[in-house]
């Protein structure tokens, strides 16, 4: 048993996490950590040095570059075979993990080895084959996963895996869902809500969907034409009417589109160059 959690390496990449969450960390104690906060959070980063004896990086950073870049950081500080990305919000315990790992050792084609994510009902199947997985709580080789290619660095928060996912589709490898493996997510909660927080979220999310349908040659201009003009006329008319949330709505898909906007405007200039 001791065997097997030496090689596998947990990673978390962390922001504003709300500290009702901090007791999920003690599920990993026997796990080697490696943690990158880019909320800069000494507290949390005080308590979890004093709770977890094998953590054997703990980054701090004022700089938030994304889920995409830190997790591809982390994954590269890596030095057991196998690592598993979970986040604060995430619930699972030590023999799941060792489950997912198991998917890696019997079939070669998988690369991605994933929980069953708040399952209720009973499935009669041990595994399963998926065509995606979520970013929040997964399994991988390092080797492999670095061979593939890792997370594309140009998605900031969001997207990332669904592109990742559909990279896997169109190659020999695989993603195995195992049944076995159980966990539990209370999706959206493992940062603080507040402005900021949904500014990222929301903005970044939108700026992911145009990035995601760009690269796959999905993207029309009128879509992205129609969708400025809809939200201006939206949000103005949201502000006369006092209806905040939808007007603020409005502003984050409007600075998603344009952070899209200026990503295109800088990749053509490289080129030029």
């Amino acid at each position: 048993m001791k065997k097997k959690i030496d090689n596998i390496t947990v990673l978390f990449v962390l922001f504003n996490t709300p500290k009702k969450f901090l007791k999920n960390f003690l599920n990993y104690k026997n796990f080697k950590i490696l943690i990158l906060d880019q909320s800069n959070d000494l507290k949390t980063k005080n308590f979890l040095t004093s709770k977890l004896p094998h953590i054997k990086y703990y980054g701090l950073t004022n700089q938030n570059k994304g889920f995409a870049k830190a997790q591809n950081f982390l994954i590269k500080k890596v030095k057991t075979k196998y690592f598993f990305s979970s986040q604060a919000d995430i619930v699972i315990k030590q023999n799941s993990i060792l489950e997912l790992s198991k998917m890696l050792v019997q079939n070669k084609k998988c690369i991605i080895s994933i929980p069953s994510i708040n399952m209720k009902s009973k499935i009669k199947k041990d595994i399963v084959i998926k065509n995606d997985f979520i970013g929040a709580a997964f399994l991988s080789e390092k080797k492999k996963f670095m061979k593939f290619g890792m997370f594309d660095e140009d998605f900031f928060f969001y997207w990332e895996d669904v592109d990742l996912s559909d990279r896997i589709k169109k190659s020999k490898f695989m993603i195995i869902q195992n049944f076995k493996a159980k966990a539990v997510h209370k999706s959206g909660n493992s940062t603080y809500k507040n402005f900021k927080s949904e500014y990222i979220r929301k903005v970044n999310f939108r700026y992911g969907e145009y990035l995601y349908l760009f690269k796959y040659n999905k993207l029309r201009i009128l879509k992205i034409t129609r969708e400025i003009f809809s939200n201006i006329f939206s949000l103005i008319l949201n502000l006369v009417f006092f209806k905040i949330r939808d007007a603020e709505k409005n502003f984050f898909n409007l600075i998603g589109i344009l952070k899209f906007l200026k990503f295109i405007i800088q990749k053509i200039n490289n080129i030029i160059k």
